[in-house]
């Protein structure tokens, strides 16, 4: 099986199926392109939009179709386990996830596309810093610990991961959504933002010591 995997040079949305393809020890070409090269491919993309799979020359998009692709279809099944109630506890978490992503996306894409939000592209840069900033404060107030409310009694319940005792799909998308928060690169969002949550802290400790994981952001820091 040809796998290859394109997005760009950045974690975001295909980051969770690199994972799923490192976790399950799957061969894949990881295609990152350049900002710059994405006008001339956007195009010929499925819905304009990255990232794209191709699995044996079949063209899949949408990143969280091809991380249930992975989980189903590689490795032991344990990523995805299929009987009901392991399913609905893994799409309960993801659709958290998917929550944290909404709430988040008004602090992320007001700096990158004000006009998303009714203000003109070219908003004044002191302006658009100062939107930017009360949103993102608000949201690290208001959103976040809440969110993390709702993680924390997820991981107590388990006791381990997400689901259960081993990492599922759930668990590789919040990955690198909540990592994103501790790096230091969104501005106004301080890199020790999730330390008042030792739970989920210790999850992500737990999740980076996995093999396949540790590997991964080893190669790929």
């Amino acid at each position: 099986m040809k796998i290859t995997l394109t997005y760009f040079p950045i974690e975001g949305a295909a980051e969770k199926v690199r994972l799923a393809l490192a976790m399950t020890g799957t061969d894949f070409e990881d295609i990152r392109i350049k900002f710059p090269e994405w006008q001339e491919l956007k195009p010929t993309t499925k819905y304009g939009q990255l990232p794209i799979m191709n699995i044996d020359g079949k063209e899949i998009a949408q990143s969280p179709a091809m991380l249930r692709w992975c989980g189903r279809t590689l490795g032991d099944g344990s990523l995805y386990p299929q009987d009901p109630e392991s399913l609905m506890q893994i799409e309960e978490v993801l659709g958290l996830s998917d929550d944290i992503a909404r709430a988040w996306s008004p602090c992320l894409y007001m700096a990158m596309r004000p006009e998303k939000f009714g203000y003109p592209a070219d908003i004044a840069a002191e302006e658009k810093t100062t939107k930017v900033k009360a949103l993102r404060e608000s949201f690290l107030k208001d959103e976040l610990p809440n969110f993390m409310k709702y993680l924390t009694g997820h991981l107590e319940a388990s006791g381990a991961f997400f689901c259960g005792s081993a990492p599922t799909i759930a668990d590789l998308q919040i990955l690198p959504q909540l990592r994103y928060f501790t790096k230091g690169v969104a501005d106004f969002v301080p890199g020790d933002c999730l330390s008042p949550y030792p739970v989920v802290t210790q999850w992500i400790e737990r999740m980076m010591a996995i093999p396949q994981v540790k590997s991964w952001y080893e190669a790929h820091p």
